[in-house]
């Protein structure tokens, strides 16, 4: 089978291209040709076809560009024609038997799919967040509250406009801060590309890795028949588990506000004799060590961004890894690097992580704003080695049953199967 894989990024910049490159390397490993389709971002690693690629706009901040820029840049957020046609040239050239999508929202657009249908070429499109549904694609409100409510879908994408719910890049900050101007270019893509159905007309099938996320977006709008769920997997062979630890948890992931950190940081302040390494980088680093130096913590260490085998080996000789988030987090995947490593995690009870973790089995959970909930469980657990021993065993077993290569790739498959 020929499938063509498109993406804004195709580098490994995150959880969602790290799954694009997975996937693509185990089609590849059945005989299935694997042919990317992205934008000419700085950071792509190289292709051959990367004459096809889509030009990249440059989004993030879009007050510093000419009026000229940022109307080109709207226009293409809603329906992105350079797209289109450099797509309709990779058809042409390659004549694929499916159409795979992973986060084309904003810098390439629902109109790669609208070609692909004219052809009568199948589509399929993993959901990795909720942009379907939600402009900031967190749901999460300006004022930094989850939108339980589903204000946009439910209601009216004014809201965005009204709760500035889309963040942008001001200045030389390197966060971003609630902007209505880009609240109103997000809330006007949700509106024309959900009026007109843009994504629900043209495609197939579109993939949930978390049944939270599945659900979410059935409530808003996604019709229930054209959705399927499929859970991450991960590869134990190349991961060493260790199950004896040192005395220490991990925290591995963004540093952002949704992430959790002030409330595990407010944690270790009550648990001085207990230590915990943070690995990774983000908008808010500098915030969390201040907090950091006014608490006192000298038992919370910020390590950086690590990668492969320099950050398995802090984890496979820690603890436990805490996954303290606040927003609905869909599948982290460092919950099951954990695992193939040997380690329990507990983890905020919200989104789709408790879909992963069973508890008292291969880890714990505790109510997500609940600062009490989580000083406790941390305790508890740094306290008795032995269980997170036995725990660490019980999550590698079940990930190499559960959540093995093999088995997700006779998922994908099936729904592959399906639409052609």
């Amino acid at each position: 089978m020929r499938v063509v894989v498109a993406s804004k990024f195709y580098y490994q910049r995150g959880g969602l291209e790290s799954y694009l490159f997975k996937i693509s390397e185990i089609l590849k490993s059945y005989n299935h040709e694997v042919i990317p389709f992205s934008t000419t971002y700085s950071k792509n690693i190289d292709s051959e076809y990367k004459r096809f690629f889509a030009e990249y706009m440059e989004i993030g901040n879009i007050r510093k560009t000419a009026v000229w820029e940022r109307t080109k840049a709207l226009f293409k957020i809603l329906y992105n024609l350079d797209a289109m046609h450099k797509f309709s040239q990779l058809l042409d050239y390659t004549k694929p038997d499916l159409i795979w999508g992973f986060g084309i929202h904003r810098h390439i657009s629902p109109s790669i799919f609208i070609e692909a249908q004219n052809r009568s070429i199948p589509v399929i499109h993993r959901l990795s967040d909720y942009s379907l549904i939600c402009p900031d694609s967190r749901l999460i409100k300006g004022d930094g509250s989850n939108c339980c409510e589903l204000l946009c879908s439910n209601n009216s994408y004014l809201n965005a406009i009204k709760y500035k719910c889309v963040r942008q890049t001001k200045g030389l900050s390197s966060g971003k801060n609630p902007s209505l101007l880009a609240s109103i270019v997000g809330a006007t893509e949700m509106y024309l590309h959900n009026k007109f159905k843009l994504y629900i007309n043209n495609v197939d099938k579109f993939i949930a890795p978390s049944k939270f996320l599945m659900k979410t977006v059935i409530k808003g709008g996604i019709p229930e028949k054209k959705i399927t769920h499929i859970p991450i997997f991960i590869d134990t062979g190349k991961y060493r588990p260790e199950y004896i630890s040192q005395p220490y948890m991990a925290y591995v992931g963004r540093l952002s506000c949704e992430k959790g950190l002030p409330i595990l940081l407010e944690a270790m302040s009550r648990l001085k004799h207990h230590k915990l390494f943070i690995i990774g980088d983000g908008p808010e680093r500098s915030k969390l060590e201040q907090i950091k130096e006014q608490k006192n913590l000298v038992n919370v260490k910020f390590l950086g961004s690590m990668f492969d085998e320099q950050l398995n080996r802090i984890i496979r000789n820690s603890r436990l890894v805490v996954v303290p988030s606040t927003w609905y987090e869909n599948s982290p995947h460092v919950i099951l690097e954990a695992f193939a490593l040997g380690k329990p995690v507990l983890g905020a009870r919200i989104g789709g992580i408790p879909e992963y973790i069973e508890e008292g089995i291969s880890g714990m959970l505790y109510e997500y704003n609940d600062v009490d909930e989580l000083t406790e469980k941390i305790n508890m657990l740094m306290e008795q080695q032995s269980l997170c021993e036995e725990m660490g065993r019980a999550a590698r077993k079940i990930t190499e049953i559960k959540y093995n290569p093999r088995t997700h790739y006779g998922e994908v498959m099936k729904v592959m199967k399906q639409v052609l």
